[in-house]
């Protein structure tokens, strides 16, 4: 699941990147996988477009679903679960294509 790649900042877009597998045999910084063994570049944020174009998804949409009620999970229900814990970086064009 995707979100609007504008609401993100650095820090944050940094943060998700780093969650990506690093491939040893190019910079990190350049070009990770996501979970799915797709290719992603930093400079490709955002692109739908290109084959290697990612953004940030949520991973699990509502992660207190299910769970007691009365157990506090840290999650703040006003981010809708949108904290670096619940965010992964996907490969965005092998989504739409």
């Amino acid at each position: 699941m995707e979100q609007d790649e504008n609401k993100w900042d650095d820090q944050v877009k940094k943060a998700v990147w780093s969650k990506g597998r690093i491939n040893p045999d190019y910079s990190p910084d350049i070009l990770r996988w996501d979970r799915n063994g797709h290719v992603m570049m930093w400079s490709e944020y955002g692109r739908k477009d290109s084959k290697f174009g990612w953004g940030i998804g949520i991973i699990d949409p509502d992660p207190d679903q299910g769970k007691d009620p009365g157990k506090k999970t840290g999650r703040n229900p006003r981010d809708g679960g949108n904290n670096i814990k619940n965010l992964q970086p996907l490969n965005v064009w092998y989504e739409n294509n």
